[in-house]
């Protein structure tokens, strides 16, 4: 029985990469008019780019860092980690800024 065939690690990033802009740009299409960040969360787009785990994290925060929007439970669900001060709750550029830096110290993005 031969080994399973792996992706060169270029491919697999890309990959990845092309997975999760498809799945975000659908995400925030069927999301435009909902106002419920539960809602929102719950879309399967949404849904999917969780289950793509770890490697999708630092695609998050770089869309966070260019442009805020609520990935905020995604990056919760997939780290298990919450940088958003209490005072800054429900107020997206805030999280949004919280996250990035948390990605900073993580070594996830650059500075």
């Amino acid at each position: 029985m031969s080994a399973p065939a792996t992706l060169p690690l270029d491919s697999s990033a890309k990959s990845v990469n092309e997975r999760f802009q498809r799945l975000a740009a659908a995400w925030k299409e069927q999301a435009r008019y909902l106002s419920n960040s539960m809602r929102m969360a719950m879309l399967p787009p949404y849904q999917r780019i969780i289950g793509m785990g770890m490697p999708v994290v630092p695609l998050i925060l770089e869309e966070l860092r260019r442009q805020p929007h609520h990935w905020f439970w995604a990056l919760e669900a997939i780290t298990e980690q919450n940088p958003v001060p209490p005072e800054a709750l429900g107020k997206t550029e805030e999280m949004a800024s919280a996250w990035v830096e948390w990605g900073k110290s993580q070594g996830l993005i650059a500075a």
